[in-house]
């Protein structure tokens, strides 16, 4: 089969690694064949047919206690506001990544 410009493939190879997941456990928990995770990961289907077990799949994978939710939400809100600050100490041109934090400012996305 042909492969298809995805990011699910990498992201659930990546979250299982990281997790140490086992294919058969998880496809068993998700219901589904252990063959269409192989499928998601080598890229095989196309991201409107893999995003709802993608979805499946990432309930299982990303559900952890509260605490390290929280822990993690408060983690990546303090990355936020570094990046936002840094941008400000350079006036905002001097990096790549900056654009993401222009976005960020864009008028246009400001609603009326």
């Amino acid at each position: 089969m042909a492969e298809v410009n995805s990011a699910y493939g990498a992201w659930l190879a990546y979250v299982m690694d990281a997790k140490r997941i086992d294919t058969e456990k998880l496809a068993e928990k998700a219901g589904i064949q252990p063959t269409l995770i192989d499928r998601l990961i080598r890229g095989e289907l196309s991201p409107e047919n893999a995003r709802e077990e993608v979805f499946k799949l990432g309930e299982i994978l990303l559900s952890s206690k509260p605490r390290e939710q929280m822990e993690k939400v408060l983690q990546a809100l303090e990355i936020h506001v570094d990046l936002r600050n840094w941008a400000k100490s350079c006036d905002g041109g001097c990096c790549q990544w900056n654009i993401a934090t222009e976005v960020s400012y864009d008028s246009a996305l400001e609603v009326s």
